[in-house]
């Protein structure tokens, strides 16, 4: 057993062995900077101050820069702890940190859009359950968990919607997709978790990009646009591979009739002959529409290779400063 530190904050909590420093930290309830939880982000990335680690991958070789690596930084999701260690983490809130809980929530709706569902839960009323927009939860199952983004709006304290992608022999989803999960099923909840989420504090015009499901958590920025920020200058880009990919789109069109500085462009990379919108990548649509991202933030929702793509090609050839970059990065499970 190892005893962690955080600082500023002096959170502190133990790791057990083969366990990383993020899954301890999540297991204890302390909800550390994070978003993938596979080396991909670089969300957790924090300072080594005293202790060792032992890597348990190496995907942090590209995440990490020479000298960051050189300064002691360290992702967290990919450290475990070899004895007792302290890590600088400034952008942690400490007991500003919105609680993580285990919550009971009741089965509302399910709606199957082709291979997606699109889920509704019923929380309990009290007390109010607190996420950011952009926020994930864990379903917990018997026999695992499965993540998924929040989609609707931080302000709307009793539900919570997930979209859920169809997963030959998912632990979830095939739950959905078979009927065996009905309305009035109950399951259980943890989180909120990652820190994928809204900067409010920001007025600069903003690029969403997602690919697949990562609109679920577009989809709660931009309710929570609507609410907080509804003139901010918004561009939305959804890459699917093909149309039936955009399966929220009447959702997605109420959403942008309340937001007038907003503009969508849907990108699908193996349209059929009747579809005449942008064709490719949504990576390079965006570079064909801005060649200077300087004064934007980004945020970007998908697999790893559109996070990472992204993130390069925005930062090199469009002049998107680096830490106007927010992600998260999912990995499919079954």
């Amino acid at each position: 057993m190892s005893q962690i530190t955080v600082s500023p904050s002096n959170t502190q909590f133990s790791s057990q062995p083969n366990e990383t420093i993020l899954s301890a930290a999540i297991r204890n309830g302390i909800n550390l900077p994070h978003s993938c939880q596979s080396g991909v982000c670089g969300s957790c990335a924090a300072k080594l101050i005293s202790g060792s680690i032992q890597k348990s991958s190496e995907y942090d070789d590209y995440v990490l820069s020479t000298d960051e690596i050189a300064a002691g930084t360290i992702l967290l999701c990919c450290s475990q702890a070899d004895g007792d260690v302290t890590i600088d983490m400034p952008s942690y809130a400490g007991a500003k940190a919105i609680t993580i809980r285990t919550l009971p929530a009741r089965i509302n709706n399910i709606t199957i859009h082709d291979d997606v569902a699109i889920l509704t839960v019923a929380l309990p009323k009290a007390p109010p359950f607190k996420f950011y927009a952009g926020q994930y939860m864990e379903i917990l199952l018997k026999d695992g968990s499965r993540s998924y983004s929040i989609a609707n709006a931080s302000s709307q304290t009793d539900i919570l919607e997930f979209h859920v992608r169809h997963r030959p022999n998912g632990l979830f989803s095939s739950q959905l997709f078979s009927g065996s999960l009905k309305n009035g099923s109950i399951i259980r909840l943890r989180g909120p978790l990652g820190s994928f989420y809204l900067n409010e504090e920001s007025h600069k015009p903003l690029i969403l990009l997602a690919t697949g499901t990562g609109f679920a958590p577009i989809k709660s920025i931009l309710t929570q646009l609507t609410e907080t920020q509804p003139e901010r200058h918004v561009h939305f880009y959804h890459g699917t591979r093909f149309t039936a990919g955009l399966y929220d789109e009447s959702a997605l069109q109420a959403l942008l009739t309340q937001l007038p500085n907003a503009q969508y462009t849907p990108v699908v990379s193996c349209p059929d002959t009747s579809w005449m919108g942008a064709t490719g990548y949504v990576t390079e649509q965006v570079l064909r529409d801005y060649a200077d991202l300087s004064a934007h933030e980004v945020y970007a929702c998908g697999l790893p290779d559109m996070v990472r793509d992204s993130k390069l090609a925005l930062t090199t050839q469009a002049k998107l400063p680096e830490n106007a970059f927010y992600s998260d990065a999912f990995t499919a499970h079954i």
